[in-house]
C-alpha cells in the first residue's frame, strides 16, 4: 500500500478512473514490456494487480533494476530521460495495469463529472509519493558501504515488528542495491555476527544494537 493515501482514497480513485478518463486497462505476462520512454506519448501507469521492475540498461547492456513496482503503485515515463541509457517497466509476474494519458487527463471531463478535480488531485499525490520513493532511490545508492546500503534497505521496508519478509530472491536485491549477490551474502552474515540483524528462513529482523 502506498504510504499517504488510505485504502478508501484508493478505491475511490481506482472506480474514478474507470467512469471518468478515457483509461485502457491491459495485463502483462511475465517479463513484458510494460512502458518505456517515448518523446511523444507521456503515459502514467496505474498497478491495479501484480508487481513490475524500472530497469535501466546502459550502453554496454548491463541491466540494473531501479525500483520495484506492486499493487497500487504508480509510475510514469514523464520522468525518464533522453539519454544513452535505456530505462523501461518490465512486469515480474502476470500484472495488470490501467493507463492514462497524461494529456488527456489534464482536459476538462468530457463527462462535466463532479469527481473529476478530486480524480486529479489524487492522481498528483501519486505521482508525487512516486518521486519520494525515487528520492529515496538516489539516497540509497549514495550510502558508501553495503552494510549502510543493506540497512537502509531493511528499514525503509520493515514492519512494526522491525521484521523484513523476503518475498523475492536476494539476487534481485543485489541488484537492487547494485551489489554482487556473493557480496550481499557476505555482509548479511557479518551483520548477524555484529548482532545487527537476525535471520531466519525468509524474514530478517532488524536490531537495535549499536554499531560497534
Amino acid at each position: 500500500m502506498i504510504k499517504g493515501l488510505d485504502k478508501i482514497r484508493i478505491s475511490q480513485f481506482k472506480k474514478d478512473l474507470s467512469n471518468c478518463v478515457n483509461v485502457k486497462e491491459k495485463t502483462f505476462y511475465n517479463k513484458e514490456l510494460i512502458l518505456s520512454y517515448s518523446p511523444i506519448k507521456k503515459q502514467i501507469g496505474f498497478i491495479t494487480y501484480g508487481k513490475a521492475n524500472i530497469v535501466k540498461t546502459d550502453k554496454e547492456g548491463n541491466t540494473t533494476i531501479m525500483r520495484d513496482l506492486k499493487e497500487n503503485d504508480i509510475f510514469s515515463n514523464l520522468f525518464f530521460q533522453d539519454s544513452e541509457d535505456e530505462i523501461y517497466i518490465i512486469s515480474n509476474e502476470e500484472t495488470k495495469v490501467i493507463f492514462i494519458d497524461y494529456y488527456t487527463i489534464l482536459k476538462n471531463c468530457p463527462k462535466n463529472c463532479s469527481f473529476h478535480n478530486k480524480l486529479v488531485l489524487t492522481l498528483f499525490d501519486l505521482l508525487i509519493l512516486d518521486n519520494k520513493e525515487q528520492n529515496e532511490k538516489i539516497e540509497l545508492l549514495s550510502k558508501r558501504s553495503v552494510e549502510e546500503k543493506l540497512l537502509y534497505f531493511l528499514k525503509q521496508r520493515m514492519n512494526e515488528n522491525h521484521i523484513f519478509k523476503v518475498t523475492t530472491s536476494y539476487k534481485a536485491i543485489s541488484e537492487y542495491l547494485f551489489v554482487d549477490r556473493s557480496n550481499l551474502m557476505r555482509e548479511l552474515k557479518k551483520m548477524e555476527e555484529k548482532g545487527l540483524i537476525e535471520r531466519k528462513d525468509k524474514w530478517i529482523k532488524i536490531l537495535d544494537k549499536e554499531k560497534d
